[in-house]
């Protein structure tokens, strides 16, 4: 399926003639929806030569660095006593789609703007470029400069309008045909105003002594692209007018590897070719239901087409990864709140970073952590190239040698590179290596998440008791004691009698033992395979036993493996607890939910066993604790806070202790 090129351009209102044969587009920099609309104009007015808004010096750096693409490359100049002039070359830049247009038909190519010491002293806010598909690019183009205009200008600017407009005074007399300049867009009318006039060649310089073309690291990308790399990505897929075919959404998530050894089966995305074969999906998915027409029926990125792309995408992720689906109120949420955050700054589509806030707002870190994945996906970008590697950290450039300042020669509303409040997760070169670590003849617990588990225990033991004693709780107006205290609530609500009212707590027969909790009850025996018990290793640790995923399916690290909880109960003292799964005692169970309680109650040493579920237990298990004089407390599973839930559902199994000391690094 192929796009029209040239039909319906209004070129006398995009890009006027200001001289003979010259044309002049503006533009916003580095934003995707102008390349198409660059690309469209290109193909209306097929001009003989092309002129960019880039410094004279940096043509051939320039050509080097786009004849590159898809592979996004930074162009560097560091001059003595000069600040460090960057240039990333990006796909959904217009200047770089002009360049490429220009170089894939072999037109002449022509840098204009005079290469002069140029301090930073005030900032062009401009409107959100995704306005140009409700005005139109004639009308959006138009007000942009309006806009601008009205901020006034500095002598730096003067200057470099009329080296502009010298420059392309030069290109009209060496070429014969049509010219299409791209100007930014607070420059047009400087650089309309001095075509035709008498003008003297610019004191700048002429040539610069180091000019560099590096390739950009690809965890580089979201710091220094204003649109997420997924929209240049799918610009790059869909520039000529080739629409993809629609791809699954299912091939498109799964990160799951064929390697396998022990049983095991590595879930983290390789950095080879499967990962880029998902990449290149995720991009094909995107350039289906991320895209809309816009300046002569040529196809575009749309921001908010691709914002429900990256929810679809990470939400399936997510899922297939913990075990746990978003909700449909989270997605209400996210779509909402990631709009309220890019209106407060002034845009009308959320980016990537208003993506990801609201994913963590709505989620958490590790939904965050997939939104941040889809979003960034660039599949063209590897860690290494023919040529040196440059990466981002923080607000300085790693050029592999050493570290420049970062300061950006054409500055935009985002003047430095941004962190994205997620953390990374780390993913093998090879899941072999993963693989290799399960060689230890042991398994464990990860500490930070058993003193988590047990913390929670306590307060479910707590809660028991406190819902005991509210149960029991006696209340009568005040005679001659306060008894435990005043009751304010029945004061209030018998106001109109003129009496205080005051409370005598209910006594507990017993402390609370033994701490079950179902998550799901699992009938079938087909989301929770995975059953163990375990012993504490020390007396401030209760000893376990639960069902869970098949822990296998999920290799996170070397040696080291995620499941999601159906099930646990916990008991102290340690030590005690026989393997319940093979325990004849408990052959009678209907489900392994009630083998934990029963379990539960057979090994608590108080009389009250708290039992934490969606459901209460059946009758005659309470009947089974009766028998033994004790009593199960339930609290319902929806009483409690979800996020607190979620935060001991998933637990991890290393392979061996050594494992402990670099867990940190690859559990999220």
């Amino acid at each position: 399926m192929s796009q029209p090129s040239g039909a319906g351009v209004d070129l006398d209102r995009l890009a006027p003639e200001v001289g003979e044969g010259i044309r002049l587009l503006p533009v916003v920099h580095e934003r995707v929806e102008l390349a198409s609309v660059a690309r469209a104009v290109l193909e209306a007015v097929d001009p003989a030569a092309v002129a960019v808004e880039l410094p004279t010096t940096l043509r051939e750096a320039a050509v080097r660095a786009v004849g590159r693409l898809p592979r996004i490359s930074l162009v560097i100049s560091e001059e003595p006593g000069y600040q460090a002039l960057v240039w990333v070359v990006a796909p959904g830049d217009p200047l770089v789609e002009a360049i490429r247009w220009a170089l894939d038909r072999d037109r002449a190519l022509f840098c204009v703007d005079p290469d002069l010491p140029y301090e930073e002293r005030h900032l062009d806010r401009v409107p959100d470029p995704y306005a140009l598909f409700q005005m139109g690019a004639s009308d959006y183009l138009e007000s942009l400069q309006l806009g601008l205009e009205e901020g006034g200008k500095s002598e730096a600017d003067d200057r470099r309008e009329s080296g502009m407009a010298f420059h392309l005074q030069q290109a009209r007399d060496e070429i014969s045909g049509p010219i299409v300049a791209f100007v930014g867009a607070a420059h047009v009318e400087g650089v309309r105003s001095r075509v035709g006039a008498p003008l003297a060649h610019p004191f700048a310089r002429t040539r610069r002594n180091r000019v560099l073309v590096r390739h950009l690291a690809p965890n580089s990308l979201t710091a220094l692209l204003p649109d997420a790399p997924l929209a240049h990505a799918v610009w790059e897929r869909v520039r000529e007018g080739e629409v993809p075919a629609e791809t699954d959404l299912g091939s498109t998530l799964s990160r799951r590897q064929s390697v396998m050894r022990f049983g095991l089966r590595v879930i983290q995305g390789e950095r080879g070719s499967d990962d880029a074969n998902r990449g290149e999906k995720l991009v094909d998915y995107a350039s289906c239901l991320g895209t809309r027409e816009a300046l002569g029926g040529r196809l575009a990125p749309d921001r908010a087409r691709l914002g429900g792309v990256v929810w679809r995408i990470a939400a399936g992720s997510y899922t297939e990864q913990t075990g746990e689906s978003a909700a449909a109120w989270q997605r209400r949420m996210f779509f909402d709140y990631s709009r309220r955050c890019a209106r407060v700054q002034g845009n009308l589509i959320p980016g990537l970073y208003e993506w990801v806030i609201a994913a963590r707002g709505v989620g958490d870190d590790n939904l965050a952590w997939e939104v941040f994945d889809a979003s960034r996906t660039y599949p063209w970008q590897k860690d290494h190239a023919e040529i040196e590697t440059a990466s981002v950290d923080g607000d300085e450039l790693d050029l592999g040698t050493r570290s420049i300042r970062f300061r950006r020669r054409f500055f935009r509303v985002k003047q430095r590179p941004i962190a994205v409040p997620v953390r990374q997760h780390p993913q093998a070169e090879s899941p072999e290596d993963w693989l290799r670590a399960f060689d230890s003849s042991g398994l464990c617990s990860y500490p930070p998440e058993d003193l988590v588990v047990e913390d929670y225990g306590c307060f479910l033991q707590k809660k028991a008791l406190s819902v005991l004693s509210a149960e029991r709780k006696r209340t009568e107006p005040f005679t001659s004691s306060l008894l435990d205290g005043i009751d304010v609530r029945e004061t209030l609500r018998n106001v109109h009698e003129d009496r205080i009212y005051v409370e005598e707590k209910g006594q507990v027969p017993g402390d609370a033992g033994s701490v079950v909790v179902v998550f799901d009850r699992d009938l079938d025996n087909e989301r929770y395979p995975f059953a163990m018990t375990w012993l504490g290793e020390h007396d401030q640790e209760s000893d376990m036993a639960f069902y869970a995923t098949n822990p296998a399916d999920q290799v996170v690290g070397p040696g080291m493996m995620r499941a999601t909880y159906g099930g646990f109960v916990l008991t102290q003292p340690r030590g005690r607890l026989f393997d319940v799964w093979s325990d004849d005692d408990y052959r009678l169970a209907r489900g392994k939910a009630e083998v934990l309680l029963m379990a539960a109650v057979d090994y608590s040493l108080e009389k009250i066993v708290v039992h934490l579920a969606a459901e209460a237990p059946a009758e005659r298990l309470r009947r089974y604790a009766a028998a033994q004089g004790k009593q199960i407390l339930h609290i319902p599973l929806a009483s409690l806070s979800p996020l607190s839930l979620k935060k001991i559902r998933v637990m991890h199994i290393l392979a061996g202790r050594d494992k402990r000391a670099i867990a940190k690094d690859y559990i999220w």
